[in-house]
């Protein structure tokens, strides 16, 4: 996995970081993270603290899926940086019974992006509590005033900030989780 260009990772049987490759670092740090998403920064935290609060029953499922198929899951997703719009795909290898997976994230897509670009007004995107809610997958931001609106803001990309939590926008839901999601929590 080590010479391997695609950022991977390994987990335990109970979902925890336990490896990233080079290309893990490489990736972090091309896209405005900091020392908080290195691999120093990850090594030994649950995997679906990183993943949306609404997204967390599909991930386990996708893993469960592995275990219990012995094969190969899949699951495509967005992340953008904010020159390049990108698609992933996630897959998710499991290794004899007790010992975790593999998960390899083989970039599907790459292109400039079409979207508008947005101006970084903190008062029309921060929320009550101080926070910017950006799309943890798209990577767009929700407005304060219009939750339902998510604008393309390419300045809170471009680096790690404190003050972003992240979700999931409606259309992101939908495209890339939605077949997979209950009628329920579908978007409407």
């Amino acid at each position: 996995m080590e010479s391997c260009r695609h950022p991977c990772f390994g987990l335990t049987e109970s979902l925890e970081i336990c490896y990233c490759n080079s290309a893990w670092d490489r990736f972090a740090l091309e896209n405005g993270g900091g020392a908080e998403v290195l691999a120093q920064g990850v090594i030994h935290k649950p995997f679906l603290q990183f993943v949306p609060r609404e997204l967390e029953q599909h991930f386990r499922k996708l893993f469960w899926t592995a275990r219990a198929l012995g094969h190969v899951q899949t699951q495509d997703y967005e992340c953008s940086s904010a020159e390049l719009f990108r698609v992933f795909r996630m897959q998710i290898y499991p290794l004899e019974p007790g010992r975790g997976f593999v998960v390899i994230n083989s970039l599907r897509v790459e292109r400039p992006h079409t979207r508008a670009a947005r101006f970084p007004d903190d008062a029309k995107y921060r929320d009550k509590n101080g926070l910017i809610h950006m799309c943890g997958n798209c990577r767009r931001t929700s407005r304060a005033e219009d939750p339902a609106a998510w604008d393309w803001v390419p300045a809170y990309v471009q680096t790690c900030r404190r003050d972003v939590t992240h979700g999931i926008c409606a259309f992101c839901r939908e495209y890339y989780y939605g077949p997979y999601l209950p009628q329920n929590e579908r978007a409407g």
